[in-house]
């Protein structure tokens, strides 16, 4: 049984680094929205660099304290620098580590919640652990891991020089792996143990928010009409230009039926890049184009082809839809996005362009081939990951 709203509250901590995007912060906003419906009763807080953190919504109970962006971090330079690091994010990481040190000593949570990097951004959470475990406590730990951390070697080499594998051998009672393991199966890729595969679950992928506008409202608001819609994501946009620019000029080239593009370019898009990108939809017909859309899901629902790079909530919530996306994944060192965008492609689920070069009539070539497809969508992996991680969440919690 589930404790819900009768058991007595606690304080459970979220921390989520969203170094450069915005995937991390929605997952992990994601995940303590299903957790508060289970337990309302609780206190949760948010610990984040994301610079984004107030555009999207979050459950009644949570509270978040930001700590230092890493896009920002020249703002920092000036600080001595952290031992063991070296580079222009150094010092950046010196105040994160003290502030998060400083969070956790001040919540004293009853359960922590870690997405993605076990020891945190460059083990900017190693002092906060270490502390946990202190004197004799035993906060319980979990750790919320997507289908592909890395690619596998990076992964590995990571993980080793971070002191990963320990702290998943040791610390973390439970790894809720946000995946499936017939895409990808992490533990056998990464190395696992048994110890720590036991106490891994492979929990689903994630379901999106529902939309808030319906397929007509959002086409209606776009100026689609009844046009075949082509909607292109590049998520956060930070490295999203070269698939902007090859949609775009295959789109001013191209000489087929008439479609409509709603194309959303990112709030992190390099201002240079914005500008360019600007000048190539110039006068272009049927195109509508937004820096932001925070119920993004209707247009992934409205479209008849989906255009996207190959992060996480990308592919999934296409195929969440009924779509077979068209996957660009980013480049360079997107093995990661490779690896996603090769599983779910060998599944019949995705249509893999790329990535090391991507011509426009390459990603066009694949575009229209999707609009005249009529067979149908592959089955889909299941789509239970945020009731499944909320329920194992709730059962540490009780303890």
């Amino acid at each position: 049984m589930i404790p819900i709203s009768s058991a007595s509250g606690r304080r459970v901590l979220f921390y989520s680094h969203d170094g450069t995007g915005l995937g991390h912060l929605r997952i992990t906003l994601n995940a303590a929205t299903a957790y508060a419906k289970l337990r309302p009763q609780d206190s949760l807080l948010l610990l984040t660099g994301s610079l984004q953190i107030g555009a999207f919504d979050a459950p009644a109970n949570l509270d978040f304290v930001k700590i230092p962006a890493m896009p920002k971090r020249d703002l920092y330079a000036s600080l001595p620098p952290t031992a063991g690091h070296t580079g222009s994010h150094n010092s950046t990481i010196r105040i994160r580590t003290a502030l998060a040190l400083t969070t956790v000593q001040a919540f004293d949570p009853e359960l922590v919640v870690v997405d993605h990097a076990p020891a945190g951004l460059f083990r900017e959470l190693a002092p906060s652990l270490a502390w946990l475990r202190a004197e004799g406590r035993r906060t319980p730990l979990a750790l919320l891991m997507r289908d592909v951390t890395f690619g596998i070697e990076q992964t590995r080499t990571i993980w080793a020089k971070e002191g990963v594998y320990p702290l998943l051998e040791e610390e973390y009672d439970r790894i809720l792996i946000y995946g499936d393991r017939h895409i990808f199966d992490p533990i056998e890729a990464y190395g696992l143990s048994d110890a720590v595969a036991a106490r891994t679950r492979f929990c689903g992928y994630l379901a999106p928010p529902p939309p808030r506008r319906s397929p007509h409202e959002i086409r209606s608001e776009i100026g689609a009409g009844a046009l075949p819609l082509v909607v292109v994501s590049v998520g956060g946009g930070a490295d999203g230009g070269s698939l902007l620019r090859a949609y775009l000029t295959g789109l001013r080239d191209r000489s087929g039926p008439p479609l409509f593009s709603y194309v959303v370019t990112g709030p992190l898009l390099p201002d240079r890049e914005r500008r360019e990108i600007a000048s190539l939809s110039k006068d272009v017909a049927n195109l509508t184009m937004v820096q932001f859309d925070p119920d993004f899901s209707a247009a992934m629902r409205a479209a008849d082809v989906v255009v996207c790079m190959g992060g996480y909530n990308s592919i999934t919530e296409a195929v969440y839809f009924g779509k077979r996306p068209v996957v660009a994944p980013r480049v360079p060192g997107a093995e990661e996005q490779v690896l996603r965008a090769e599983g779910f492609a060998r599944l019949g689920l995705a249509t893999v362009v790329g990535p090391e070069h991507l011509p426009a009539q390459v990603l066009w070539e694949a575009i229209e081939t999707e609009l005249q497809r009529t067979t149908p969508l592959a089955a889909p992996p299941a789509f239970e990951g945020l009731d499944a991680i909320a329920r194992e969440l709730a059962l540490l919690a009780a303890g």
